[in-house]
Protein backbone atom coordinates (compact mmCIF):
# COMPACT_ATOMS: atom_id res chain seq x y z
CA UNK A 1 0.00 0.00 0.00
CA UNK A 2 1.33 3.62 -0.99
CA UNK A 3 2.28 5.93 1.71
CA UNK A 4 0.19 8.34 0.04
CA UNK A 5 -2.96 7.98 -2.52
CA UNK A 6 -4.70 10.12 -4.67
CA UNK A 7 -8.06 10.68 -4.34
CA UNK A 8 -10.14 11.46 -7.42
CA UNK A 9 -13.28 12.87 -6.06
CA UNK A 10 -14.78 16.03 -8.02
CA UNK A 11 -12.66 14.76 -11.21
CA UNK A 12 -15.30 14.28 -13.95
CA UNK A 13 -13.60 15.98 -16.84
CA UNK A 14 -11.72 12.54 -18.48
CA UNK A 15 -8.88 14.41 -20.18
CA UNK A 16 -7.96 16.65 -16.81
CA UNK A 17 -8.30 13.30 -14.73
CA UNK A 18 -5.57 11.70 -17.40
CA UNK A 19 -2.89 15.21 -16.90
CA UNK A 20 -3.34 14.35 -13.08
CA UNK A 21 -3.14 10.36 -13.15
CA UNK A 22 0.04 10.61 -15.23
CA UNK A 23 1.60 13.94 -13.54
CA UNK A 24 0.85 11.60 -10.37
CA UNK A 25 2.58 8.47 -12.33
CA UNK A 26 5.53 11.02 -13.03
CA UNK A 27 5.75 12.40 -9.25
CA UNK A 28 5.46 8.58 -8.01
CA UNK A 29 1.89 8.50 -7.16
CA UNK A 30 0.51 5.12 -8.13
CA UNK A 31 -2.35 5.17 -5.63
CA UNK A 32 -5.99 6.36 -6.64
CA UNK A 33 -8.69 6.39 -4.81
CA UNK A 34 -12.41 6.38 -6.49
CA UNK A 35 -15.77 5.52 -5.97
CA UNK A 36 -19.13 4.29 -7.86
CA UNK A 37 -20.82 8.07 -6.69
CA UNK A 38 -17.58 9.70 -7.90
CA UNK A 39 -18.70 8.48 -11.63
CA UNK A 40 -15.33 8.11 -13.11
CA UNK A 41 -14.81 4.83 -11.84
CA UNK A 42 -14.41 3.44 -15.95
CA UNK A 43 -12.54 7.10 -16.39
CA UNK A 44 -9.95 5.51 -14.21
CA UNK A 45 -9.92 2.40 -15.56
CA UNK A 46 -9.23 3.19 -18.99
CA UNK A 47 -6.76 5.92 -18.12
CA UNK A 48 -5.04 3.16 -15.85
CA UNK A 49 -4.87 1.21 -19.04
CA UNK A 50 -3.68 3.16 -21.26
CA UNK A 51 -1.06 4.26 -18.45
CA UNK A 52 0.52 0.91 -18.40
CA UNK A 53 1.38 1.21 -21.69
CA UNK A 54 2.34 4.74 -21.82
CA UNK A 55 4.67 4.26 -18.74
CA UNK A 56 5.89 0.71 -19.42
CA UNK A 57 4.25 -0.53 -15.66
CA UNK A 58 2.04 -3.59 -15.00
CA UNK A 59 -1.51 -3.44 -13.06
CA UNK A 60 0.80 -4.66 -9.88
CA UNK A 61 2.49 -1.01 -10.10
CA UNK A 62 -0.72 0.74 -9.39
CA UNK A 63 -3.00 0.34 -6.17
CA UNK A 64 -6.96 0.85 -6.96
CA UNK A 65 -9.06 1.89 -3.80
CA UNK A 66 -13.12 1.89 -4.72
CA UNK A 67 -15.80 1.85 -2.45
CA UNK A 68 -19.90 0.57 -2.38
CA UNK A 69 -22.06 3.49 -1.74
CA UNK A 70 -25.34 2.82 0.44
CA UNK A 71 -27.68 3.14 -2.25
CA UNK A 72 -26.04 0.14 -3.76
CA UNK A 73 -26.12 -1.52 -0.13
CA UNK A 74 -30.30 -0.48 0.42
CA UNK A 75 -31.08 -1.70 -3.52
CA UNK A 76 -29.30 -5.29 -2.50
CA UNK A 77 -29.91 -5.72 1.07
CA UNK A 78 -26.22 -6.07 1.46
CA UNK A 79 -25.72 -8.30 -1.44
CA UNK A 80 -23.52 -6.25 -3.31
CA UNK A 81 -21.79 -9.14 -5.04
CA UNK A 82 -22.81 -7.88 -8.71
CA UNK A 83 -21.64 -4.03 -7.87
CA UNK A 84 -18.47 -5.24 -7.39
CA UNK A 85 -18.18 -7.21 -10.93
CA UNK A 86 -19.57 -4.11 -12.23
CA UNK A 87 -16.53 -1.94 -10.46
CA UNK A 88 -14.19 -4.60 -11.92
CA UNK A 89 -15.68 -4.30 -15.04
CA UNK A 90 -15.54 -0.59 -15.68
CA UNK A 91 -11.71 -0.40 -13.55
CA UNK A 92 -10.38 -3.07 -16.19
CA UNK A 93 -8.80 -5.19 -13.72
CA UNK A 94 -9.79 -8.66 -11.97
CA UNK A 95 -9.14 -7.04 -8.45
CA UNK A 96 -9.24 -4.44 -6.55
CA UNK A 97 -6.33 -3.67 -4.36
CA UNK A 98 -8.71 -2.02 -1.43
CA UNK A 99 -12.50 -2.10 -1.19
CA UNK A 100 -14.71 -0.01 0.90
CA UNK A 101 -17.92 0.45 2.27
CA UNK A 102 -18.12 4.02 1.83
CA UNK A 103 -20.83 5.11 4.47
CA UNK A 104 -21.97 2.62 6.99
CA UNK A 105 -25.48 2.75 5.98
CA UNK A 106 -28.29 1.76 9.07
CA UNK A 107 -30.09 -1.92 8.18
CA UNK A 108 -27.44 -2.76 5.87
CA UNK A 109 -24.36 -2.04 6.97
CA UNK A 110 -23.47 -5.39 8.55
CA UNK A 111 -25.28 -7.43 6.08
CA UNK A 112 -22.87 -5.68 3.75
CA UNK A 113 -19.68 -6.59 5.26
CA UNK A 114 -20.70 -10.15 5.59
CA UNK A 115 -20.67 -10.28 1.75
CA UNK A 116 -17.25 -7.97 1.71
CA UNK A 117 -15.62 -11.22 3.49
CA UNK A 118 -16.95 -13.02 1.23
CA UNK A 119 -15.65 -10.74 -1.85
CA UNK A 120 -12.19 -10.76 -0.07
CA UNK A 121 -12.26 -14.64 0.31
CA UNK A 122 -12.62 -14.66 -3.31
CA UNK A 123 -9.52 -12.65 -4.24
CA UNK A 124 -11.91 -10.06 -5.94
CA UNK A 125 -10.38 -7.51 -2.94
CA UNK A 126 -7.12 -7.90 -2.08
CA UNK A 127 -8.61 -5.74 0.98
CA UNK A 128 -11.54 -4.78 2.53
CA UNK A 129 -12.45 -1.28 4.77
CA UNK A 130 -14.77 1.15 5.82
CA UNK A 131 -14.80 4.42 5.76
CA UNK A 132 -16.39 7.20 7.60
CA UNK A 133 -17.06 5.46 10.36
CA UNK A 134 -17.35 6.13 14.31
CA UNK A 135 -16.05 3.52 17.15
CA UNK A 136 -19.40 2.40 17.83
CA UNK A 137 -19.50 1.12 14.30
CA UNK A 138 -16.27 -0.61 14.40
CA UNK A 139 -17.17 -2.48 17.44
CA UNK A 140 -20.44 -3.37 16.73
CA UNK A 141 -19.42 -4.68 12.92
CA UNK A 142 -16.31 -6.59 14.67
CA UNK A 143 -18.80 -8.01 17.49
CA UNK A 144 -21.51 -9.17 15.07
CA UNK A 145 -18.63 -10.67 12.21
CA UNK A 146 -15.36 -11.05 14.52
CA UNK A 147 -13.66 -9.98 10.91
CA UNK A 148 -12.04 -6.63 11.33
CA UNK A 149 -11.47 -4.14 8.07
CA UNK A 150 -7.81 -4.30 7.11
CA UNK A 151 -8.30 -0.52 6.69
CA UNK A 152 -10.18 2.82 7.95
CA UNK A 153 -10.85 5.21 6.10
CA UNK A 154 -11.89 8.44 7.73
CA UNK A 155 -11.66 12.40 7.43
CA UNK A 156 -9.05 13.81 9.48
CA UNK A 157 -6.67 16.88 9.16
CA UNK A 158 -5.70 19.26 11.87
CA UNK A 159 -8.99 20.58 13.08
CA UNK A 160 -10.57 17.28 13.10
CA UNK A 161 -7.93 14.55 14.49
CA UNK A 162 -9.87 11.76 14.89
CA UNK A 163 -8.59 10.38 17.45
CA UNK A 164 -10.62 7.74 19.26
CA UNK A 165 -11.05 5.80 15.66
CA UNK A 166 -7.01 6.23 15.17
CA UNK A 167 -6.36 4.72 18.14
CA UNK A 168 -8.95 1.96 17.41
CA UNK A 169 -7.36 1.61 14.42
CA UNK A 170 -3.62 1.61 16.23
CA UNK A 171 -4.08 -0.82 18.95
CA UNK A 172 -5.81 -3.36 16.81
CA UNK A 173 -3.25 -3.05 13.41
CA UNK A 174 -5.78 -1.62 10.91
CA UNK A 175 -4.32 0.89 8.61
CA UNK A 176 -5.81 4.67 9.04
CA UNK A 177 -6.39 6.33 5.86
CA UNK A 178 -6.95 10.10 6.08
CA UNK A 179 -9.24 11.89 2.84
CA UNK A 180 -9.29 15.60 3.32
CA UNK A 181 -6.06 15.94 5.15
CA UNK A 182 -5.56 19.68 4.30
CA UNK A 183 -9.01 20.52 5.39
CA UNK A 184 -9.17 22.17 1.42
CA UNK A 185 -6.75 24.88 2.94
CA UNK A 186 -9.57 26.47 4.83
CA UNK A 187 -9.14 30.04 5.74
CA UNK A 188 -8.47 28.47 9.69
CA UNK A 189 -5.55 26.27 8.06
CA UNK A 190 -3.90 28.73 5.73
CA UNK A 191 -3.81 31.48 8.45
CA UNK A 192 -2.95 29.33 11.14
CA UNK A 193 0.36 30.84 13.39
CA UNK A 194 0.96 27.59 14.60
CA UNK A 195 1.23 26.29 11.21
CA UNK A 196 2.88 29.11 9.70
CA UNK A 197 5.88 28.59 12.49
CA UNK A 198 5.99 25.06 11.71
CA UNK A 199 6.54 25.17 7.83
CA UNK A 200 8.79 28.28 7.94
CA UNK A 201 10.70 26.04 10.80
CA UNK A 202 11.76 23.30 8.09
CA UNK A 203 11.41 25.47 4.71
CA UNK A 204 8.31 23.70 3.75
CA UNK A 205 4.55 24.64 2.62
CA UNK A 206 1.53 24.41 5.10
CA UNK A 207 0.81 21.77 2.91
CA UNK A 208 3.66 19.22 3.31
CA UNK A 209 3.50 20.25 6.71
CA UNK A 210 0.18 18.62 7.56
CA UNK A 211 1.49 16.00 5.31
CA UNK A 212 4.37 15.16 7.35
CA UNK A 213 1.96 15.65 9.99
CA UNK A 214 -0.36 12.47 9.06
CA UNK A 215 2.35 9.96 8.28
CA UNK A 216 4.01 10.82 11.80
CA UNK A 217 0.80 10.45 13.79
CA UNK A 218 -0.17 7.06 11.77
CA UNK A 219 -2.46 7.94 9.14
CA UNK A 220 -2.25 7.80 5.67
CA UNK A 221 -3.23 10.60 3.72
CA UNK A 222 -5.71 10.13 0.82
CA UNK A 223 -5.38 13.40 -1.16
CA UNK A 224 -7.19 15.36 -4.03
CA UNK A 225 -6.19 17.90 -6.32
CA UNK A 226 -6.82 19.29 -9.60
CA UNK A 227 -3.86 21.52 -9.76
CA UNK A 228 -0.62 19.16 -11.22
CA UNK A 229 2.09 21.45 -9.44
CA UNK A 230 0.60 20.01 -5.80
CA UNK A 231 1.76 16.77 -6.84
CA UNK A 232 5.21 18.21 -7.14
CA UNK A 233 5.13 19.94 -3.86
CA UNK A 234 3.18 16.69 -2.07
CA UNK A 235 5.92 14.52 -3.14
CA UNK A 236 8.26 16.40 -0.97
CA UNK A 237 7.33 15.33 2.19
CA UNK A 238 9.44 12.49 3.29
CA UNK A 239 12.81 14.49 4.09
CA UNK A 240 11.94 15.98 7.26
CA UNK A 241 10.78 15.01 10.07
CA UNK A 242 8.80 17.12 12.62
CA UNK A 243 9.60 17.35 16.20
CA UNK A 244 7.61 15.92 19.11
CA UNK A 245 6.44 19.26 19.94
CA UNK A 246 5.64 20.64 16.61
CA UNK A 247 3.59 17.39 15.98
CA UNK A 248 1.29 18.15 19.49
CA UNK A 249 1.18 21.52 18.59
CA UNK A 250 -0.75 20.80 15.10
CA UNK A 251 -3.16 18.42 17.49
CA UNK A 252 -4.18 20.97 19.55
CA UNK A 253 -5.69 22.34 16.40
CA UNK A 254 -8.47 19.98 16.83
CA UNK A 255 -12.08 21.36 17.06
CA UNK A 256 -13.42 18.51 15.92
CA UNK A 257 -14.60 20.48 12.52
CA UNK A 258 -16.79 18.65 9.91
CA UNK A 259 -16.86 19.42 6.38
CA UNK A 260 -19.46 17.82 5.49
CA UNK A 261 -22.19 16.81 8.26
CA UNK A 262 -22.78 12.77 8.60
CA UNK A 263 -26.17 13.02 8.59
CA UNK A 264 -26.89 14.53 5.26
CA UNK A 265 -24.91 11.62 3.48
CA UNK A 266 -26.22 8.97 5.49
CA UNK A 267 -29.48 9.46 7.09
CA UNK A 268 -29.69 7.72 10.66
CA UNK A 269 -25.90 7.63 10.77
Amino acid sequence: MPAMIVGTFQHTDFNHLKTIVQKSIEYGFTGFDTAHDYGNEADLGQIVKESMYEFSLEREDFFLADKIDIWQMAETNGDISQKVDEALQKLKTDYIDLLFIHWPMPGYFEKTWETFIKVYEQGKAKAIGVSNVRLRHLTQLVESTGFKPHVIQNERHPLRTDTEVLDFATSNGIVFQAYSPVCRMMEQITNSETLKIVAQNHGKTIGQVILRWHIQTGSMPVFMTKKAHRLEEYRSVFDFELTREETESICFLDINYKLTPESVICPGF
